[in-house]
């Protein structure tokens, strides 16, 4: 144990005088102390041997305190004492060896450094391929619009890019009407933009027009070369961009008779009209020369014609203005005797581009059946010598017209004509004349019509008669729903029918139109009893009720394109919203105030597609007492892709007594109340 060191214990010192002089002599001098300064002398001596041996006892707890710490210290870890005289000694790190760590610490970090700098900022000058380049524009145009493409390229990196080549190669029949910057080429393919300075973005502009017939497809390719600074190698880009010709901007109807006489003008009338977006406003029209066939100089132009069309020399015909309204071009062709049977006249149209080259944009075949004949038959069905769609149930109206030629007269002549479908109500046969029906033939001779007794030279006479497609029944796969219709004729009295060509008329086919069917309903209660209006019912004065609208199209025969239900709503009648369409959509033109479901395509396999939308109503003062007409009719629209006919199929007019609303008439009449 270690003693505690008593630190309360006082002291008083020994005084002793000195004096100024010291000697040898003075000390021998000095007189013995007294007994009470030797008392004190012994006192002061043995606190003195107290403090030592204090001190000495806390040395001897010390040293044992360092002999323990030692041990310690030189224990391993199995508790022996360890040989220090076999201990390495660690040699002491001299300056010469941190500075060698400094500075190879320096180096790592200032490695480490640099590359974090190139990788996030001088990257993409390592990657020789960093630039970026694009072709933008429209991929679908109208023929002759003006359109402008933009070539794009961007150096991402911090390395300029040299020798840079832009070379761009267009689609047949592009026309380029402007570049910027301005081409190095005469033909405007080709930029030599030299350097392209780091982190830079530029751009080159192609302004032009596309002329072709309709569908042409044709791509824009653009590469771009160059070479990246300390580089000896040429890298490249390239970009493309499919344009495609939607629409020419025009409508074009032929209207002539298929079956031409030998020697005769078959006259052929060729309607354009411009549609909203067009940018074609003049053309040229080019009729082949084929052996046989001429091309009759028009000399019977109205005036006001004249202006418009001109004809520089035979088969060929300049239009120099289209006009807003219809346009109708006359021509007449003449098929010699070295031209019978069937023959093709090939009509081209083409446009004057701003190159001064002429572009063709339209190709149409007229195919005719050329007969040496005395008697001349046209048929027209429903107006028109030519094929077109019909109706399930639509009503067929016939005109036979039969003009003699010949140099002779013609005596005791029969006139047939010929129905071929199974898809006719001949219990709807309409003919004045009373003709004789055999099986799908009708037949008019003398007894029916006395002028067939004779016909003179240049008579002309017609027959009429009508006759109903048969209404839709049930759709069966692989039947021809089509409609062939011809006319011809005989002498002497007799019906024959022969295979020659010679004494028919022109053919008609009349393709049947798909079975497309709209079914509107307004309803405030649903099949299941559920309300689905609001409001009083019978309608009220100054009070709102709305109303469902349901719409259903039903198509099974044929594929349909650009389907559309449209309908415009009454002044009173409002747009409730609410609206949902299992196929397309449907909106509110709040500006015509209409209501519009565009379906668009519908294939045979979507046979049904459903729409719904809520109106509202509130009656005025005015309104007491009448029945008012909450929607006048919808119409459905469609194309046909097997006929390639419009479609139209328009509703009956919905009122207040919710004509299709069973549930509602048990007490609803109609009529407005107070």
């Amino acid at each position: 144990m270690k003693k505690e060191r008593n630190k309360n214990k006082t002291k008083e010192p020994i005084k002793i005088e000195k004096k100024n002089e010291s000697s040898l002599a003075e000390f021998i001098k000095r007189p013995l102390p007294t007994k009470k300064e030797i008392e004190r002398f012994e006192e002061h001596m043995k606190s003195e041997t107290n403090e030592t041996e204090e001190k000495l006892n806390l040395n001897d707890d010390f040293e044992e305190e360092i002999e323990e710490s030692l041990n310690e210290i030189y224990q391993d870890d199995n508790g022996q004492i360890v040989d220090v005289k076999k201990m390495a000694k660690a040699r002491r790190r001299g300056f010469f060896f941190w500075l060698f760590i400094f500075l190879f610490v320096g180096v790592i970090l200032g490695g480490i450094g640099w590359l974090v700098y190139n990788y996030f900022y001088l990257h993409a000058g390592l990657d020789v391929t960093a630039l970026d380049f694009s072709l933008s524009g429209q991929s679908e145009v109208v023929a002759g619009e003006e359109v402008v493409y933009t070539l794009t390229y961007r150096n991402t990196t911090n390395t300029p890019f040299r020798q840079a080549r832009l070379e761009v190669s267009y689609p047949d029949k592009f026309i380029i009407l402007d570049t910027y910057p301005v081409a190095s080429s005469t033909n405007n393919s080709v930029w030599e933009i030299g350097e392209i300075p780091p982190l830079s973005t530029q751009i080159v502009k192609i302004k032009g027009i596309i002329l072709g017939p309709t569908d042409t497809t044709g791509v824009i390719l653009a590469n771009l070369t160059y070479v990246p600074a300390n580089f000896s190698s040429e890298f490249k880009k390239e970009a493309t961009l499919a344009v495609t010709i939607k629409d020419i901007g025009l409508d074009f109807d032929i209207d002539y008779l298929k079956s031409a006489l030998v020697g005769e003008e078959n006259e052929v009338l060729v309607r354009f009209k411009a549609r909203e977006k067009n940018f074609i406003n003049s053309f040229r029209l080019l009729i082949e020369p084929e052996e046989g066939v001429e091309v009759a100089n028009e000399e019977k132009y109205k005036k006001s014609d004249l202006a418009n069309f001109n004809q520089p020399r035979p088969g060929v015909w300049e239009i120099k203005e289209i006009k807003p309204e219809d346009n109708v071009l006359p021509l007449n062709i003449i098929f010699s005797d070295q031209a019978t049977g069937e023959r093709i006249v090939k009509l081209k149209f083409e446009t004057l581009g701003p190159d001064n080259n002429y572009y063709q944009f339209k190709e149409e075949n007229l195919d005719f059946e050329v007969l040496k004949s005395d008697l001349n038959l046209t048929l027209i069905i429903n107006g028109s010598r030519q094929d077109q769609g019909v109706d399930f149930g639509q009503t067929l109206n016939y005109s036979i017209v039969y003009n003699n030629k010949g140099e002779t007269d013609m005596k005791d002549v029969a006139i047939m004509a010929v129905l071929e479908s199974d898809f006719l109500d001949w219990s709807s046969l309409d003919d004045k004349l009373g003709g004789q029906r055999r099986g799908n033939t009708i037949i008019w001779t003398k007894e029916e019509l006395p002028a067939l007794a004779e016909i003179s030279q240049h008579d002309e006479g017609t027959i009429d008669f009508s006759i109903k497609v048969a209404a839709v029944d049930k759709i069966e796969p692989g039947k021809n729903y089509e409609i062939k219709s011809y006319a011809q004729f005989s002498v002497g009295g007799r019906a024959t029918s022969t295979t020659s060509e010679d004494n028919r008329s022109n053919i008609i086919i009349n393709k049947i139109n798909s079975d497309l069917n709209l079914n509107e309903e307004v309803r405030y209660f649903n099949d299941d009893n559920i309300t689905v209006g609001n409001g009083p019912l019978p309608l009220r004065v100054g009070e709102k009720t709305s109303f469902k609208v349901y719409w259903t199209v039903t198509n099974t025969l044929h594929e349909l394109e650009e389907v559309k239900v449209a309908a415009s709503l009454p002044p009173y009648v409002s747009w409730d919203d609410k609206s949902r369409a299992t196929v397309g959509n449907i909106y509110y033109d709040a500006e015509n105030h209409r209501v519009i479901w565009d379906i668009g395509r519908m294939p045979l396999s979507l046979f049904r597609a459903d729409a719904e939308f809520n109106i509202g109503v509130v009656p005025t003062t005015d309104d007491v007492g009448k029945i008012i007409v909450l929607k006048p009719g919808s119409r459905l629209t469609a194309k046909d892709t097997v006929t390639d006919a419009e479609i139209t199929r328009i509703t009956d007019a919905k009122t207040s007594k919710l004509e299709d609303d069973s549930i509602a008439q048990q007490n609803n009449d109609g009529v407005v109340r107070e």
